[in-house]
Parts: structure tokens; sequence; C-alpha cells
């Protein structure tokens, strides 16, 4: 509607110009005449122009990590490229913001100009309350040309993902009585991917060592090669099973961060880890021996990509079943509309 008008606006000033010259015979209102005729094509075909060109680049401000952490202030970087010497003053630019994991979803519009040669860049901040993989999308632009006659939408795939962790709670440990129920005399796991052996150093990479042994954080801080020298052996681990039931947010969200929190406390009181969730992907258990917090860190960045299930007893109740070896384990689940953390006997 608002186009609308101008462009009748627009028309009845350009009669008015030509009934003046009609008239007066001025040179002045000729000229006057001559612009407002080629200044509307030039404003169209420079927003075409814009609508070609720009692309857009959504980053977070520390390219350096993928990381953030709940309830600590993350910013994202929007950039729009303009390599054209054409400019844009009224530009909707539609951001969507989502958790994958806990599958919300917000969507707003940004009213920002286009610079030539240069572009523009917002800055998105926003402070995660949940943990969970963090995306922000630009799905659209919408470029105005100069002359306001016309919206020109672009359709974009512009997407970058940070996955917040989960925030540590001092009091997780004081739901835990007799942890060494759940430790479980466990030998190495003969199962790909898994390796529950202890590390006795770490050394540089020799030809032939498993890629699976090399220490990729380590290795990128020296650069060099830098693997895990490992002993298999029988070991206590403390196996810790959450349950990533999405019947609740509030819930879920509890869930993750007691185990977050449990983990995280056992590891720097040197504690070795067995961190199980159930795959209803897959439909499996996901098992992942945890030495180092940054080893939390990244079996936690996997679990986000996992889809939520129903149940409150999804994950325990195939345990019996597909580990009959363990003996007990940790149990982090709801009930009652709390979180509550136990240790269960396997069977």
């Amino acid at each position: 509607m608002e186009n609308t008008f101008r462009l009748i606006g627009y028309g009845l000033l350009f009669l008015l110009d030509v009934l003046l010259y009609y008239f007066l015979h001025s040179h002045f209102t000729f000229i006057v005449m001559i612009l407002m005729i080629v200044a509307p094509i030039v404003s169209l075909i420079s927003a075409i122009i814009l609508k070609k060109y720009v692309t857009v680049e959504v980053t977070n401000q520390d390219k350096t990590s993928r990381y953030g952490k709940q309830n600590e202030e993350a910013f994202f970087l929007i950039k729009i490229h303009n390599p054209t010497p054409f400019v844009a003053l009224d530009v909707k630019m539609t951001v969507t913001v989502s958790n994958t994991f806990f599958k919300t979803e917000g969507t707003k519009t940004f009213v920002v100009p286009i610079y030539a040669l240069k572009g523009y860049t917002l800055e998105l901040p926003m402070l995660p309350n949940l943990c969970g993989i963090v995306s922000v999308k630009v799905t659209s632009l919408k470029i105005k040309d100069l002359m306001g006659f016309k919206f020109f939408n672009k359709k974009m795939e512009a997407e970058h993902e940070l996955i917040i962790i989960p925030e540590e709670i001092s009091d997780s440990m004081e739901e835990l009585p007799g942890l060494e129920q759940g430790m479980l005399e466990s030998e190495e796991s003969t199962k790909r991917g898994n390796d529950f052996s202890d590390v006795q150093e770490i050394r540089e990479y020799i030809p032939g060592d498993k890629l699976m042994s090399i220490h990729w954080k380590l290795s990128a801080k020296r650069d060099i090669l830098m693997v895990k020298d490992r002993v298999s052996m029988s070991d206590k681990q403390l196996v810790i099973l959450p349950e990533l039931c999405g019947a609740n947010n509030f819930l879920l969200e509890q869930i993750v961060v007691t185990t977050y929190s449990v983990i995280a406390k056992l590891i720097k009181d040197k504690t070795t880890v067995r961190l199980m969730y159930w795959s209803s992907k897959r439909y499996e258990y996901e098992d992942i021996r945890l030495d180092y917090i940054e080893d939390v860190n990244d079996a936690f960045a996997k679990m986000f990509y996992e889809d939520t299930y129903a149940s409150y007893d999804e994950a325990s109740s195939y345990m019996a079943n597909v580990h009959p070896e363990m003996k007990a384990y940790v149990h982090v689940t709801a009930d009652a509309g709390r979180v509550t953390v136990n240790v269960r006997e396997n069977g």
C-alpha cells in the first residue's frame, strides 16, 4: 500500500512538471522532467543488481571457538557483502534463531542499509538461557530501490551454529549417595569407536599409530601430531545415563545441566566417567569415555544433535538387555515434576 501511494504521488508530480513545461516552456522544467523519467529506471536497475550480487555470511564473534556458555552473552555477526557501487537504504532482513535440541524457534526482521562496495555488518547479541545448538539463519533479504517503488525479494541460506555448553551447578553432587555402586568393572570395549583404556602418556605421533589415538587439540597447539599412549586394562568407570526426554523443555534442560555438572565435577576429581545415552535415530546406545573437560564438551555437542523422545524411562528400559554386564549406573531422569539422580541397579 505504501508503494502504491508513493507511485501515485510521483505520477502526480511528474504530471505537474509536464503541465509547467507545456505552459512555460522552461528549460529547467524540461530537465526536471527528464530526471524524473531516468531516476526511477536507475533506482530499479540498481536494486536488481544488488539482488543479484549481494551475499550474506553469518559467524559468531569468537571465530576460534564453536562453543558458548549457557546464560553468558554471545554475539553473532551477520555480514552483508556488497561488491557493487550501488546502495540501498531500506533492506528488510529476516533472521530465524532456533535451538535444534529443544525445538524452539523465533523469527525477527531487521531493517538495515547496504553501503556501496562494503555492505553492512549487524552484531546480534543474545543471552542463551537454554543449552543445546543455537542456530542463526538469514532466510531472506527484501531490497527496496532508492526511490521506494518496489521491494526485490532474495532467498538466502546463510546459517551458523553455536554449541551452548550447560552451566555447572555447584550442588549437583549432593544427590549422589553411594556412587561406588555405580562403578563398573569393564574391559576395553571392542565396539568400534570406543576405547576404554587408560592414558599412560602423551607422545609424538609415530607412523602406524591409530588415528583415533591422536590428541587433536594438543596437536593443533603444538603444530605437531601428538597421540595418547594408552594401556588397555580393566578399570572402574562411573556410568551416567541421562534421559533425553523432550516432553517438558524445563525438565529436559535440568536433566542436561545436572548431567553435565556431575560429570564435570567427577572429571575434576580425576574420576573416569562413561557417558551413555539412548540414540532414537540409530536405536542404540552412544557410549563415550570421558577423561578431560574438553572431551565432555565434545560429547555434549554430539549429544545435542540427537532427537529427544517421549518417555522418562526410554534409555533405562533397554539397558538390562543391551548391556547385561553392567551392574549399576547413575540414572538422571525426572519424576513428579523434578529431576532425580539415582544409582540404579541394572536388571
